[in-house]
């Protein structure tokens, strides 16, 4: 396994324990402000990764590797990589979008306090 994709699924492991969290019960307003900040941080990160393995599979020559889904012998990997590469435009197009929406709920939840007894 390369760096990077050890880096990646611990990265996702992070995810899980994350997710893991949201069965202990609910968090307040401005406590979900720090949460959506690091999603934040996630979204706008990921497009990096999505755009390093569009050129990295880009560049992949179809000849040097074969789909193993293919039974007549004639494998068709230029089809595959192309699929592929449809697959992270789109990833790359959504975590754009998801990037943005994330950034409206952070600047929303960042004008929220909590009234304390004082006021």
């Amino acid at each position: 396994m390369s760096d990077l994709a050890r880096h990646v699924t611990s990265a996702a492991d992070a995810v899980t324990q994350a997710n893991h969290a949201t069965f202990r019960g609910l968090i307040a307003p401005p406590d979900a402000y720090d949460v959506v900040g690091g999603l934040v941080d996630l979204a706008r990160r990921l497009p990096q990764l999505t755009d390093f393995l569009i050129r990295s599979i880009t560049r992949a020559d179809p000849a040097d590797y074969f789909d193993d889904r293919d039974s007549d012998g004639e494998p068709d990997t230029k089809l595959t990589l192309t699929v592929a590469l449809a697959g992270l435009f789109g990833a790359g197009h959504d975590l754009t979008e998801l990037a943005f929406h994330l950034e409206q709920t952070h600047n929303a939840l960042g004008h929220l306090g909590r009234h304390t007894p004082e006021d």
